[in-house]
């Protein structure tokens, strides 16, 4: 009995130890295959680290790379805006010295410019081959654009020089007119002096030198025959004509607004009346004052060129005259200007 009542219990001592070694033996190859797999998750852990090194530099790279070109085409893209101003200031109806002043200073942007291109292409030295060849391109074609630019400022400034002495030559001439204009008109009213300031007036306007006569002194109500008096002063207009053969004179004939109730026959309004003043004046410039006929011409303007208002009886009698109009010749100020650059 006690043989058999202690088997049972070896047995489970033995079922014991068993079980022990078994799990120690299981620890054992669990430890040594913990161990194997910390060893492989930390070199893969070094690895992935690398990757994600290389890779955060890949794009570091490559957004250096993005961010030069976008500053290689924002730099395109000012010299293409800078090329378009300088493009309608050409177009624009400015002087020349405002074309220049705007021109210098695109150049002087352009210059920048390309001072800003040059100095990002030596920052961009360590980039790959193609994107040098790219920016050399680039920076070639921004040379070219400068070299033109730089080309049309000096002809501009060429045109300026040669605008400035055209300038000169008509101011110098435009002088020397006035100053004859001035002489043309003391010379006149130095002729008419016998006359009022009722019957006649002497002004100086436009480049021209207006006599302008009363009706009062020419012409009775509705006629269109000159009275002595007033052929008097018509002839020493065309005396002193005469002595300046480079001045052209012009017979204008106005009236007032009212219909002439005396005027018969051959005047049938006052249109008909201000051209048959003008053409009679007209005669006698040619005909006792000996002057030239290619150098006078009659006009008639009727009541459409009024120097005062047909409301009151002295407007309408202001109205009413004969305007003789001399004007020097001014070819050579014509010629100059004809010369001008556009």
């Amino acid at each position: 009995m006690a043989s058999g009542a202690a088997y049972p219990y070896i047995s489970r001592n033995i079922s014991l130890v068993m079980k022990k070694i078994t799990y120690l033996i299981a620890f054992l190859i669990l430890s040594a295959s913990l161990s194997s797999c910390l060893v492989s998750k930390k070199k893969f852990d070094e690895q992935e680290a690398l990757a994600k090194r290389n890779m955060a530099e890949k794009r570091d790279c490559n957004e250096k790379l993005d961010k030069a070109n976008a500053e290689i085409k924002n730099l395109n893209d000012q010299l293409a805006k800078l090329g378009t101003e300088i493009e309608e200031l050409k177009n624009k109806n400015l002087t020349l010295n405002e074309q220049r002043d705007r021109l210098q200073k695109a150049n002087e942007d352009a210059t920048a410019l390309y001072d800003k291109l040059k100095n990002q292409y030596q920052d961009l030295s360590k980039t790959s081959s193609k994107d040098k060849e790219k920016l050399s391109l680039a920076l070639a074609e921004k040379e070219a654009t400068l070299d033109a630019k730089e080309a049309e400022l000096k002809k501009l400034s060429d045109a300026l020089k040669d605008r400035e002495k055209r300038v000169h030559d008509l101011e110098a001439l435009m002088s020397k007119k006035d100053a004859a204009l001035n002489d043309l008109k003391k010379k006149i009213t130095d002729a008419l002096t016998n006359f009022t300031s009722d019957e006649l007036k002497v002004t100086q306007k436009d480049g021209k030198v207006y006599v302008s006569l009363s009706d009062k002194l020419l012409f009775k109500s509705g006629s269109f025959a000159v009275d002595e008096k007033g052929k008097s002063a018509i002839v020493k207009v065309a005396e002193v004509m005469n002595k300046l053969t480079d001045v052209t004179l012009v017979v204008e004939g106005h009236t007032d607004n009212k219909q002439d109730t005396a005027a018969k026959g051959e005047v049938k309004n006052n249109w008909d009346l201000s051209s048959m003043r003008a053409a009679a004046v007209t005669a006698i410039v040619v005909s006792d004052g000996k002057l030239d006929p290619k150098r006078v011409v009659a006009e008639g303007h009727g009541e459409f060129t009024p120097v005062e208002s047909n409301e009151t009886a002295d407007g309408r009698s202001k109205n009413r005259r004969i305007e003789l109009v001399l004007s020097p010749d001014l070819k050579e100020i014509f010629k100059i200007l004809d010369t001008a650059t556009p």
